[in-house]
């Protein structure tokens, strides 16, 4: 029961992008497939052809770029939000970075085969498609807007802000990463804020 009540969740959600009447409603939900991941696996690996997008149902997923033994974490995706590979999916070309599960993940997948299938019989699918794109690029763009116009105490309050409870799910090192700094400025900027707490009690 509470796996249908997911599926339909995300398919009402996808209607209120574009419209989709009862029958599209279920044709659409029929397409996905329930998948769980484990805590570090890897959903879509840098360097393949990405066939599939993902909508979060439970958990936290990362993006990441790997450039030789380094990671730089490009975004963190958190429930209720898709996850795709751009332009990967679209153009079938090597991915640029990888989809990896943070924590435990409870996913929906639609793979590219499917969504043909979707696309061909209904017709609002391509502009929700087109929809869920746009909204990466405002996030890229807000994202680099951040980074130029922000300090990094800023853009971290930023994200807590946004999701309270990330501290107790991602690694310090991984949140610096995706901050732009290192670990260790991460840490001062914590025990300056932790400071700045205390004077206030």
């Amino acid at each position: 029961m509470s796996s249908i009540k997911s599926k339909n969740s995300h398919v009402d959600r996808m209607s209120k992008i574009a419209s989709l009447n009862e029958q599209e409603k279920i044709f659409l939900g029929a397409l996905h497939c329930r998948k769980q991941y484990k805590k570090k696996s890897v959903i879509d690996q840098q360097g393949t052809i990405s066939k599939s997008v993902y909508y979060l149902n439970k958990g936290i997923l990362s993006m990441e770029y790997q450039h030789g033994s380094k990671v730089f974490v490009r975004d963190f995706i958190f429930r209720d939000s898709p996850a795709l590979v751009y332009p990967s999916f679209y153009l079938e070309e090597p991915s640029r970075y990888s989809i990896k599960a943070v924590t435990d993940c409870d996913v929906w997948e639609l793979t590219k085969e499917n969504f043909e299938i979707g696309k061909r019989k209904i017709p609002n699918l391509e502009i929700i498609a087109f929809k869920i794109t746009n909204l990466f690029h405002q996030n890229i763009e807000k994202r680099f807007e951040s980074m130029i116009t922000k300090s990094a105490e800023d853009r971290y309050l930023e994200l807590v802000e946004n999701h309270p409870k990330i501290i107790q799910s991602i690694s310090l090192k991984m949140i610096a990463s995706y901050l732009g700094i290192t670990d260790v400025a991460l840490s001062r900027i914590r025990s300056r804020l932790s400071k700045r707490v205390a004077k206030n009690y």
